[in-house]
């Protein structure tokens, strides 16, 4: 199980943050910045794996993101780095070439490609053409209701 999703740039600034346990605001501040400095700090040549706490850190370097998961010691590694490529494939296809100011200015969509594939801490939709599917057929009705919101009522 996933027990946590982050995404922060070479800088240290968190970009997105996808909690599946329950703690406290100061408990998930100190866990962020605690990974974020460890990884940080670590150089780009040794392994995407760390046994941290209880739990087992997975982290991926994507251009100027690290894409980092915190899953439990017995779940695969590499089955966690292919949920990361994953999620940066849909990120890719519905941004077309992902970069990091897309999920800055499009953080709602990025939580939302996010919640399509993974809920609860586990994988929801393993076919990458559904879940796209998925995705643009809510942009669709977005679109359909902001015209019919501004469509005059006389």
């Amino acid at each position: 199980m996933i027990h946590f999703i982050l995404l922060f740039s070479r800088q240290g600034k968190l970009r997105l943050q996808k909690w599946y346990t329950t703690l406290p605001d100061r408990e998930r501040k100190k866990i962020t910045r605690e990974i974020v400095q460890i990884i940080l700090s670590r150089s780009q040549k040794t392994s995407s794996f760390i046994d941290w706490k209880d739990l087992k850190l997975v982290y991926k370097r994507y251009a100027s993101l690290y894409f980092c998961c915190a899953v439990e010691n017995q779940d695969n590694e590499l089955l966690t780095l292919e949920i990361v490529h994953r999620y940066v494939e849909l990120l890719d296809k519905y941004f077309g070439n992902v970069c990091e100011l897309d999920i800055i200015f499009n953080f709602e969509k990025a939580y939302f490609i996010l919640d399509e594939f993974i809920m609860g801490g586990e994988i929801q939709e393993t076919s990458k053409k559904l879940a796209v599917k998925a995705i643009e057929d809510s942009d669709m009705l977005q679109e359909t209701m902001e015209e019919y919101m501004n469509k005059p009522t006389f």
